[in-house]
């Protein structure tokens, strides 16, 4: 914008420099804003923030092949339950908090609390 009234200054004999020439620079600031500051924030987050979206990716993929190698593994014995991630072995902290928040840990967890107030209930 500015080096359009730079431009608009030098070029032009008008008195004002905010005319309505302003308008033509409005569809390519529509256009150069959002795309610029798309870009700002993939170099923050990945320079500042350290995040790297396709390593987060990469990990998640790991740990998908992982529990789907545990499920073959455990229909191929022929068990019921469902595979248990070993809670010793955390690689990451994503695969700690994933093994924390899993749905079936924490289903588990209701159930040890309901099987004791059950059995504190018929004292």
């Amino acid at each position: 914008m500015y080096a359009f009234q730079t431009f608009e200054v030098v070029y032009f004999d008008n008195k004002t420099v905010d005319t309505e020439n302003l308008l033509w620079l409005l569809p390519v600031c529509m256009i150069v804003i959002p795309f610029v500051y798309f870009i700002r924030i993939k170099l923050l987050d990945k320079y500042v923030h350290g995040i790297d979206l396709e390593a987060m990716e990469a990990e998640l993929q790991i740990l998908k092949d992982k529990q789907q190698a545990a499920n073959t593994a455990a229909k191929e014995k022929g068990s019921k339950e469902e595979p248990v991630y070993d809670s010793k072995k955390y690689h990451t902290l994503t695969e700690k908090i994933e093994h924390g928040l899993s749905t079936q840990n924490i289903e588990r967890q209701f159930k040890k609390l309901q099987h004791s107030m059950r059995s504190f209930l018929h004292l």
